[in-house]
């Protein structure tokens, strides 16, 4: 008799893990479909904001922002001497630099 009663124990604990974990897979298979709407959402946002990022970087609407800004193209480059602190110019002394800025172009 106890035999018995420990194997119907056995057979309903069994039944009762394999409900458990049947209900939380299909709580889990809910969420999916969920879970990959917003996924797609969230890849066309940043496809989006990946192509406003790029067309932001054509140097033509930088300048636009610039000069809206207030912002004046560079007509004659000055340099600050920072033992003397004065600042001279490529037109008062007659020499020419070369300046070495990547996406500067004189």
């Amino acid at each position: 008799m106890p035999f018995l009663f420990m194997v119907v124990g056995m057979l309903a604990g069994a039944l009762i893990c394999m409900l458990v974990i049947s209900t939380t897979l299909a709580t889990g298979s809910f969420r999916i479909p969920t879970l990959e709407k917003q996924n797609a959402a969230l890849a066309r946002q940043q496809q989006e904001l990946q192509q406003q990022v790029s067309q932001d970087q054509v140097p033509s609407v930088i300048a636009q922002r610039a000069q809206q800004l207030g912002m004046k193209p560079v007509q004659q480059l000055e340099f600050l001497n920072v033992k003397t602190g004065k600042i001279s110019s490529n037109a008062a002394t007659g020499s020419t630099a070369q300046i070495d800025v990547p996406g500067y172009t004189p």
